[in-house]
């Protein structure tokens, strides 16, 4: 077992699952949800196709989102103030 801080590893493997977990869980709430329309209004399968595809919509971009947000954890951040090391 290595205590090198500089692995991502163990900061980042706790939480992909619950992300892939809440994305899913947009997406079932949405179809669910447009399944309890279409009963209520007995208008099958209007909104169920409707939402569950709003669903999966929202799940890509919320997936998306996590992922800009794991590789900007990754990436060295460089100085935007201009100062670069290089004295001018």
């Amino acid at each position: 077992m290595s205590a090198d801080p500089s692995s991502n590893g163990p900061q980042n493997g706790p939480s992909m699952p619950l992300g892939f977990l809440m994305a899913g869980s947009e997406m079932a709430s949405f179809a669910i949800f447009g399944l309890v329309l279409d009963y209520f209004l007995g208008t099958m399968p209007g909104f169920t196709i409707g939402l569950t595809l709003l669903g999966v919509a929202v799940s890509f971009f919320h997936l998306i989102q996590m992922a800009k947000k794991v590789t900007a954890k990754t990436k060295p951040t460089e100085p935007t103030d201009g100062t670069s090391g290089s004295g001018s």
